[in-house]
């Protein structure tokens, strides 16, 4: 088998684990998910599943920047999809009912934010830093949508710590505002 293709099989095989791994990292956490759960829901052997990786920390690792990444890229589509098409409210009205649709990612996202919160300051990190990619992009967007606006920062650090919050709401079953309301109430706060 030549290089490219042994190389391209093993990112498939990698792959299937990481999602085997937010399978069943969404299904029991983190703590009780163990590499041999995570081979059986994978399909292969413990002895494979240590060939691509030696811990649970480094699987944990590519799940996270799997998820993280995907979360930067449904946002920078959102945000390039609506370049002068539509205003700010759309835009975070469409962002809020994405991520609050997505129940397994957003239980993956808690279960993951809980490990880096405990004792894994790798993770903390990787989280750290794509909460300020998540808030510059935010920025960015209200400066292209709202130039007038002169608080971008603290409106995308608002709107973050909203969608945690909201995520956590959902997950517990609470009754929540719509993305309406909240982005009506926003923008009574921003003209207001």
């Amino acid at each position: 088998m030549n290089k490219d293709k042994k190389t391209k099989k093993q990112a498939v095989k990698k792959q299937q684990i990481i999602e085997a791994g937010t399978r069943m990292i969404v299904q029991k956490g983190i703590e009780k998910t163990s590499l041999a759960d995570i081979a059986e829901e994978a399909g292969i052997s413990k002895g494979s599943l240590y060939y691509y990786y030696a811990s649970k920390n480094e699987l944990i690792f590519d799940i996270t920047d799997a998820h993280i990444n995907q979360i930067s890229d449904n946002l920078f589509a959102i945000i390039e999809d609506s370049k002068g098409s539509m205003n700010w409210q759309e835009l975070l009205k469409i962002l809020f009912e994405r991520i609050l649709d997505a129940d397994t990612r957003g239980r993956l996202h808690l279960y993951l934010i809980q490990q880096a919160l405990n004792d894994n300051e790798d993770l903390k990190d990787r989280f750290r830093k794509k909460y300020q990619e998540w808030k510059q992009m935010i920025i960015d967007g209200f400066s292209m949508l709202e130039p007038k606006i002169s608080s971008h920062d603290v409106l995308s650090a608002l709107i973050i710590a909203a969608l945690d919050g909201f995520l956590i709401q959902s997950l517990l079953e609470l009754e929540t505002i719509t993305a309406d309301e909240f982005v009506s109430h926003l923008d009574i706060k921003i003209k207001g």
